[in-house]
């Protein structure tokens, strides 16, 4: 098989300059230090609606636990975010978190309950992955025992909560410029992954990019 850099070097020869500009500007912002997951989300245009905001703050990564409803990606609500993302499907809740506590996320619920933490209040010291539960009942006991924190946006009025479209956009963006602003040693991805992903998204930039990246190994 052909070297990257020699996969990259001829992908790239079919995109525009200005195109190649925003694929390395976007890539410059990704994060793996943020990832969220989505708890057996009822309604599918919720979970379509909330993978588009993940993709705009400039996460890499979304987990979508299915246990008891079967998600489908409407590329119209999803404005094509899922190309862009790494979308992990899970049929079981318990296999996610604990893969997610063995890459060493901190696993947090949004959730109001007594002792919940403010955005601004959340620990950053490790990877977050942010659980929002169904729309109906929230975030479930088996997520909520096993969470480190808990987390909540203040409310100034009398209404109960956020929807969930709300709620994922206020707190990606408060905790995706924080993870910026204070852990920037880290937070953008490492070197060797941030290649893997410029491959995968010039790969899905490219028409035909198969049949081109074949005619590398013929002989």
């Amino acid at each position: 098989m052909a070297a990257q850099t020699d996969r990259i070097a001829l992908l790239e020869q079919h995109l525009t300059a200005n195109r190649l500009e925003r694929l390395r500007e976007v890539l410059s912002m990704r994060t793996r230090r943020l990832t969220l997951v989505l708890e057996n989300l009822y309604h599918p245009e919720n979970a379509n609606g909330v993978l588009r905001t993940a993709e705009c703050v400039g996460l890499q990564e979304v987990h979508l636990i299915q246990e008891k409803f079967a998600w489908k990606y409407n590329r119209n609500i999803a404005r094509g975010s899922g190309k862009w993302l790494e979308v992990g499907e899970w049929p079981e809740a318990a296999a996610c978190y604990t893969r997610l506590k063995e890459q060493g996320f901190a696993l947090v619920a949004t959730s109001a309950e007594p002792g919940s933490l403010s955005p601004e209040a959340l620990p950053l010291d490790r990877p977050v992955a942010l659980i929002f539960g169904n729309e109906s009942v929230g975030v479930t006991q088996q997520a909520l025992s096993l969470c480190d924190y808990r987390v909540h946006i203040p409310m100034a009025g009398l209404t109960e909560s956020y929807n969930i479209g709300v709620s994922a956009g206020i707190l990606l963006y408060e905790l995706t410029s924080r993870i910026r602003s204070e852990a920037p040693a880290n937070w953008q991805l490492p070197a060797s992954d941030a290649q893997d992903v410029y491959e995968d998204w010039l790969r899905k930039a490219v028409k035909f990019a198969g049949p081109l990246l074949d005619s590398l190994n013929k002989p």
